[in-house]
């Protein structure tokens, strides 16, 4: 394309200078056919007058060609700086136009990176842990004073059931509440109505995980007397053969000798894509 605009271009710019070449040699071809006939009357007239004929002919000729040149000349340089002008502009336009173009496909690209690695991770997190697994986006969230779900895009046409363990990019974030047609609904670990059977690592503590639709879980109905460290990781124990064992959901926030608080591990608010896994 840009080879075809500078042919065009060199081939208006060379259009115009044979325009005015062609003016300018029909005014010199009569201008000198003039002074050729003057000439000739005045040669036969006066002998003298043919020997500095062609003297007299160049010092004549050589000022009215310039100065007939001069404008015809600048004339032409004006047009071509204009052509040039024309053409710069025709060209930063489509440079402008292509730079759009670009930086949408930039865009485009950065989003569809991103959720190639949302889903990446999704599945790392849960091809050695399940064989019955299926990736889902979240479509929708309900954060009220007594509950707190999330809504995802798949339900009875994917083959999704109530009781499903939902897990995100590190950890489990709630189970499978209601299922419909195109959709279903989960609760999360926070919400009041979740209970989930847990294990403290490091002081083998185990207890119900219960939510109260703050960020912190509380662990009710474990044992006193054991060691409990804040940063302590808690994962599913695997008791009452509900949930698969050894999960993780997140990290012991606050202790006392009478309450365990737990946080969840998964950044809820920027989660796209979660897994949906049967067990």
């Amino acid at each position: 394309m840009k080879q075809y605009l500078n042919f065009s271009y060199k081939k208006s710019n060379l259009s115009i200078h044979q325009s005015f070449s062609l003016v300018l040699k029909k005014i010199e071809v009569l201008l000198f056919s003039f002074l050729c006939v003057i000439c000739i009357i005045v040669s036969r007239l006066s002998e003298d007058f043919s020997k500095n004929a062609s003297f007299w002919f160049v010092d004549i000729s050589t000022p009215i060609t310039s100065t007939i040149s001069f404008p015809v000349n600048a004339t032409i340089s004006l047009l071509t700086d204009f052509s040039d002008l024309v053409k710069a502009k025709k060209e930063n336009k489509l440079l402008r136009e292509e730079l759009q173009k670009l930086q949408s496909y930039y865009i485009t690209t950065l989003n569809i990176h991103q959720e190639n690695k949302d889903l990446k991770e999704a599945l790392n997190f849960v091809k050695d842990k399940s064989t019955n697994y299926r990736v889902v986006q979240v479509i929708g969230r309900s954060h009220q004073i007594f509950n707190n779900n999330l809504i995802i895009n798949a339900g009875k046409n994917r083959g999704i059931r109530e009781g499903s363990l939902v897990v995100g990019k590190i950890g489990v974030i709630g189970r499978i509440e209601s299922v419909e047609e195109n959709r279903s609904r989960l609760i999360l670990l926070n919400d009041s109505a979740s209970r989930v059977p847990v294990m403290i690592s490091k002081a083998r503590l185990r207890g119900i995980l219960a939510g109260n639709n703050g960020n912190l879980m509380d662990v009710i109905y474990f044992a006193k007397g054991r060691q409990v460290e804040e940063g302590d990781q808690v994962f599913t124990s695997g008791d009452g053969d509900t949930l698969p064992p050894g999960l993780f959901i997140g990290r012991v926030k606050k202790v006392d000798d009478n309450s365990i608080q737990v946080s969840m591990v998964e950044d809820i608010a920027n989660l796209n894509y979660v897994t949906v896994i049967d067990y």
